[in-house]
């Protein structure tokens, strides 16, 4: 058995969620499992979702085979660790402390040794193939139905996801601070943010606020998870453009050229540019038209903009190429990023109105 593979059948929904208890005997709910990370560093599920103790718990889950993994890969002095609100072990040999407190944990072992087995056959390498990638072209307008149905569901979950829960106010700091992460450092960023308050970038000054900036150790995605002078010169940056930001938000930032914005930032990176662009300043713009226009969702103007941006150019962008979909701006291609993701990746092909017209044909 590989840790990897407990990963899967988590990922796969292939465990008995509804009969999970913490090792305590404490009742818990899993509401969202999480994004599986792949990229080799940082905990295995992020953006994930529990509920126990009548709480629901934001953050991290992280896998071993034993509770003891925990101290031997050293997480306890890994910051990008501390967020981490679930383990999930095979064999809970050893209680694990974060923060001087006992990590909630759920111990495998007692469910695929009962009734629930194991499974010895199962295709443990999974393909990214699209399933009906050659079926696909002849259902375009299905697909063209599914693109325009994923994307409004995508632009209003992060909308909704940019409001500060306790004060319900649009919180644009931790949306431009996640956006300079992309999404290998998304998280780190977002550390950085809780860290260095906002108003800090006012009243101190920008070598100040990077001093603070470089001194927080957030477990870096680069070599050997330090800051390297590539994520130096990214930090800086970021505290360049928040300054600039501060200065410009009551000229309303949805309408003005960001132009300016990058170059006071030194933001000389069209790939980070156009990432700014597509997962800050669309959704300015629904802020935006919502205030201006009270039953407006902002949904079409962001649309509207996102059709004006060069497509992206990522690793499901090429899944869709190989499909012969290729996004002619970031509006396809976001669009074809939430079908895979919500979907494709998730088999659930008789939720998809593609998938749903090859069954009847």
């Amino acid at each position: 058995m590989l840790e990897i593979q407990l990963q899967q059948l988590w990922n796969d929904r292939r465990l008995p969620f509804h009969l999970f208890q913490l090792t305590d005997s404490r009742d818990i709910e899993i509401i969202q499992l999480g994004t599986w990370n792949t990229s080799g560093s940082g905990p295995d599920f992020q953006f994930a979702k529990v509920r126990f103790d009548k709480l629901t718990w934001c953050g991290s889950i992280e896998f071993h085979l034993k509770a003891s993994d925990w101290y031997k890969h050293q997480h306890q002095d890994d910051a990008s660790y501390h967020n981490v609100i679930l383990h999930v072990v095979y064999e809970n040999d050893q209680p694990v402390y974060l923060h001087d407190s006992l990590i909630p944990t759920i111990e495998l072992k007692t469910y695929l040794e009962g009734e629930f087995k194991f499974p010895r056959q199962y295709q443990w390498i999974k393909s990214n193939e699209i399933v009906c990638k050659k079926r696909l072209n002849g259902f375009q307008d299905e697909f063209q139905q599914m693109q325009l149905r994923s994307l409004e569901d995508r632009l209003m979950r992060k909308y909704l996801a940019c409001f500060d829960q306790e004060t319900n106010v649009f919180d644009f700091y931790h949306l431009i601070s996640k956006a300079f992460g992309t999404k290998t450092n998304s998280l780190s960023f977002e550390l950085l943010a809780q860290q260095i308050p906002l108003l800090d970038h006012l009243r101190t000054s920008p070598e100040h606020i990077l001093k603070d900036a470089l001194s927080n150790h957030q477990g870096w995605k680069g070599k050997n998870m330090i800051l390297t002078g590539h994520l130096k010169n990214r930090v800086q940056s970021w505290t360049k453009f928040i300054r600039w930001f501060l200065e410009v938000k009551e000229q309303n930032v949805a309408r003005i050229p960001w132009d300016i914005g990058f170059l006071r930032s030194e933001i000389k990176s069209k790939m980070l540019q156009n990432n700014l662009l597509i997962n800050v300043k669309t959704y300015l713009i629904m802020e935006d038209q919502r205030k201006i226009k009270k039953q407006s969702t902002g949904v079409l103007e962001a649309m509207k903009f996102l059709k004006s941006l060069p497509s992206e150019k990522n690793g499901i962008s090429n899944i869709w190429k190989s499909a012969e979909i290729e996004a002619k701006n970031a509006l396809e291609t976001q669009a074809n990023l939430e079908i895979y993701q919500q979907f494709c990746a998730n088999n659930k092909c008789l939720d998809c109105c593609v998938g749903q017209r090859l069954i009847k044909s």
